[in-house]
């Protein structure tokens, strides 16, 4: 699975976590099966998804009959940022130049270090945003 989906299948699933919460008692739990079916996709996807999700500790996760995952804490104490950092780990702006550029090119021997600066302000200003933005306000979106 693409990193960009990864995050995409996160934030979907801790969106029906959060409105879960929000609609029933905090101890309520969803279960993978159900997870899966709302992201429309294979269930050992999502638990894959859940570990990372747990390991980060913006979740918990129940065994057994009635087990399911649910939030560790509510919606608006977690970020995106929180969320892509669990289950993709670094932003990225965009590739490495795969190959080496030729030495003898004005362009080619400072175009790593100009794109390496360019990305890693562009992954500054993504993480605000995403930061920014709380798994309460993006569940709100659904809420209607």
């Amino acid at each position: 699975m693409a990193q960009n989906c990864r995050f995409a299948f996160g934030v979907h699933v801790m969106s029906v976590l959060a409105l879960v919460r929000e609609g029933n008692s905090p101890q309520s739990v969803v279960a993978s099966e159900h997870l899966a079916a709302t992201v429309n996709t294979n269930p050992v996807v999502i638990r894959r998804l859940l570990l990372d999700l747990r390991e980060a500790g913006l979740i918990e996760t129940h065994r057994g009959p009635g087990g399911g995952a649910k939030l560790s804490r509510g919606a608006h104490e977690i970020s995106l940022l929180d969320i892509h950092r669990a289950v993709s780990g670094e932003i990225e702006a965009f590739g490495e130049h795969p190959n080496e550029p030729s030495q003898k090119c004005c362009v080619g021997r400072e175009i790593r270090h100009v794109l390496h600066e360019i990305a890693g302000r562009a992954r500054e200003a993504v993480e605000r945003e995403y930061a920014a933005i709380s798994l309460a306000e993006v569940a709100a979106k659904m809420d209607n």
